[in-house]
C-alpha cells in the first residue's frame, strides 16, 4: 500500500477495520486497540489483552503525501458518501486515495449484530475513531463530537463489547487507554486548526 501511495497510482485503497484478523480466527492485528481481547491476546494472570496500542494507518498513509485520506463509518452515512465521491474524483484525476472505515464484527467483538452501528458511533463519539479527511495535506475534522455536545467517555464505548469488559474492572487500564485517545484527538485537533501541521 505504501509503495502504491509513493508512486501515486490512480487508485483507492480501502481498509475495512474490524480491529483484528477475523477471517482466520480473531487474532490480534496492528489495528487491534491496546488491552482488547482476541484469540491471540488473551486475558488472564499473565496477559491482559493486546500489549500495545494500534497503529494510526490514516496518518501513516498521509505521510506518503497522497492527495486524499479519509476515515468513515456506516454510523455517519452522509459523511461517508461525501468522502466516497471525493475519493472517486481524486483517484480518477490526481492519484492515490486511502480510506479507513470502521466496521463491527459481532462474533469477535462479542456483541449483538444489531448493536454494530451503535458501537461504531460510540467509537466516534468518544474520539477513539475520529472522522476526518486530509485533502492535499490539509486536515479537516468532519464531525466533532465535542462541538456537537455528543462526546462520551471511552468507558461508554468499551462497555458495549464483550471483548473489552475486563478493562472496565481496571481503573489504571481505562485511564491509560483514555489518555492515549485524548492525546491522539488533541493532535488531530491541532492539525485541523493549523495548515502547517
Amino acid at each position: 500500500a505504501i509503495g502504491a501511495a509513493l508512486r501515486n497510482h490512480n487508485m483507492i485503497i480501502l481498509e475495512y477495520d474490524n480491529e483484528g484478523y477475523m477471517n482466520t480466527g480473531s487474532q490480534l492485528s496492528y489495528s487491534t486497540p491496546k488491552y482488547h481481547l482476541t484469540s491471540t491476546s488473551g486475558v488472564g494472570k499473565a496477559q491482559k489483552g493486546k500489549a500495545y496500542h494500534h497503529k494510526d494507518t490514516p496518518q501513516i498513509m498521509a505521510a506518503c503525501n497522497i492527495p486524499y485520506v479519509f476515515t468513515g463509518t456506516e454510523a455517519f452515512p452522509q459523511d461517508l458518501i461525501k468522502k466516497a465521491a471525493k475519493a472517486q474524483w481524486y483517484a480518477q484525476h490526481v492519484g492515490t486515495v486511502y480510506g479507513k472505515i470502521l466496521i463491527s464484527c459481532p462474533l469477535n467483538w462479542k456483541a449483538p449484530e444489531r448493536a454494530g452501528q451503535k458501537i461504531v458511533k460510540a467509537a466516534v463519539d468518544c474520539c477513539f475513531f475520529p472522522l476526518y479527511e486530509i485533502e492535499n495535506g490539509k486536515t479537516t475534522i468532519t464531525y466533532d463530537p465535542e462541538l456537537k455536545g455528543n462526546r462520551i467517555p471511552v468507558e461508554e464505548w468499551l462497555k458495549l463489547m464483550g471483548k473489552t469488559k475486563h478493562m472496565l474492572k481496571e481503573e489504571a487500564m481505562i485511564r491509560e487507554f483514555a489518555e492515549v485517545v485524548e492525546l491522539r484527538w488533541r493532535r488531530l485537533k491541532a492539525k485541523h486548526d493549523s495548515e502547517l501541521l
